[in-house]
């Protein structure tokens, strides 16, 4: 039983270490500074190497080599079978030492290549005086305790480089996974470059299935490590996202304050201005002409009642974030404001019920665009009505926002940021836009939404 599940347990070894070494050459630089964690290239070398350690038996078994010196078969000449445990093993601690430093180089940047010399040297000496065959057993024993095992405790010492100020702190976030990763690094040390050689050299004293368990280990170990680096790749990915969202969104508030101010200066603030100076002409007419006192008091009363729609809109636009309830409540607050501060006459529809739940970033996005839509309404439509249908099928959810306003041919909005932010919304969500408008019969936007199971 044991003749077999041994090279099944190592055949599993060496295939979590590839695909743990496939990982970190291709998934993990996605991370833009996975770097400040390990030498990603020195960690892949780590697995792929361990793996060969794994491997190199049991394919010399299946072509029925012979049992060298060290007590396994190989597929390496006797000098050579120490060569993939010295480079997995010395890659393990140049990637637990070259950790980056902020402003200066650390004198153990070093160690890692003055040990493999050390290392080296002493090997090629001792194959000169006693043999390769002699040698072979012992330079396994010596990589393994002179290199894993201080390449894995070393791991447990690791630490990022400080974040430069403005950047997102996404590895403190990450700590968690990454902590899993040490740990199982660690534990593989002690596996690899302990307990192992010590087995080794008790030789026959000790039973097969020890082994066999050991390799069992060894492969827990680097399932550890592949699922640490998955969740710290998930993370920092997340953590990012949401990070450039942030940014985004106080610049669009900057924007969209500077905007306001703006237009708050030059229209609203002249248009009051304006409308002073009208009423001292009424004041300095009503003894001599009422009648054209009161026509230019009508036109005063006009122009400041203008003035106060604009101003409503403008607060409208400024109004922001919404309260973390379902869709439907949040277009009808929203609803609601831009009623009040627009005079529009406004309509909610739904149709349908909602069978998958929206996420809050899913919902965010929505109101979002149903908002900008809105905006887009009071500022440039020149309507009178805004009807707001919300429907639900079994695999989409569609928004539609029509008005009986001016049309976009009349309008600056299909180049203008506010567009720009919708469609952008639409494809985080992995939905499609469509606007439907011509001169004189208003604008409908409509948003197709997948829901969950849906592309």
């Amino acid at each position: 039983m044991n003749a077999l599940l041994r090279p099944m347990l190592e055949f599993l070894h060496g295939l979590a270490f590839v695909v743990l070494g496939l990982f970190v050459l291709f998934a993990v630089p996605r991370i833009g500074r996975a770097s400040i964690i390990w030498p990603m290239p020195l960690l892949a070398l780590f697995a792929f190497g361990e793996a060969v350690i794994a491997w190199d038996p049991v394919l010399a078994a299946a072509f029925g080599l012979p049992t060298n010196p060290t007590g396994l078969p190989s597929l390496l000449p006797v000098g050579l079978q120490a060569v993939p445990v010295v480079i997995a093993y010395w890659a393990l601690l140049a990637a637990s030492l070259f950790v980056p430093r902020a402003a200066e180089r650390s004198p153990l940047l070093t160690l890692p290549l003055v040990v493999l010399a050390f290392y080296l040297g002493g090997l090629v000496l001792a194959t000169l005086l006693v043999g390769a065959e002699r040698v072979a057993p012992w330079a396994d024993v010596a990589a393994r305790v002179g290199l894993a095992f201080p390449g894995g405790l070393l791991a447990l010492r690791s630490r990022h480089q400080p974040v430069p100020p403005g950047a997102p702190p996404v590895f403190h976030t990450a700590e968690r996974p990454l902590r899993r990763v040490r740990v199982a690094m660690a534990a593989f040390g002690l596996l690899a470059g302990a307990i192992q050689p010590t087995l080794v050299l008790l030789g026959s004293r000790v039973p097969s299935f020890i082994f066999s368990f050991l390799s069992a280990l060894l492969t827990l170990c680097g399932v550890a490590i592949l699922s640490g680096l998955i969740g710290t790749l998930h993370t920092v990915q997340t953590r990012v996202e949401e990070w450039v969202e942030e940014v985004r969104q106080a610049q669009a508030l900057a924007a969209d304050r500077e905007r306001i101010s703006r237009e708050l200066h030059d229209g609203i603030i002249q248009s009051i201005y304006a409308a002073g100076l009208m009423l001292e002409g009424v004041r300095a007419a009503i003894p001599e002409d009422p009648a054209a006192a009161q026509a230019q008091l009508d036109r005063v009363l006009r122009s400041l009642n203008q003035t106060i729609q604009d101003i409503r809109r403008y607060i409208f636009d400024l109004r922001g974030g919404f309260p973390q309830t379902d869709l439907v409540s949040g277009l009808e607050e929203l609803l609601r404001d831009f009623r009040i501060n627009t005079l529009l006459e406004t309509r909610l529809t739904v149709s349908g019920e909602e069978r998958e739940r929206l996420s809050a970033e899913q919902r965010q996005h929505i109101l979002q665009i149903a908002r900008e839509a809105l905006s887009n309404v009071a500022r440039h439509a020149h309507a009178r009505r805004v009807d707001v249908r919300l429907t639900y099928d079994t695999r989409t959810l569609q928004l539609r926002i029509a008005d009986d306003g001016v049309g976009l041919a009349m309008t600056p909005t299909p180049t203008g940021q506010g567009m720009r932010n919708i469609r952008e919304r639409a494809r985080l969500l992995d939905g499609t836009l469509d606007i439907d408008s011509a001169p004189g019969q208003g604008v409908t936007i409509t948003l197709t939404v997948p829901l969950k199971g849906e592309a």
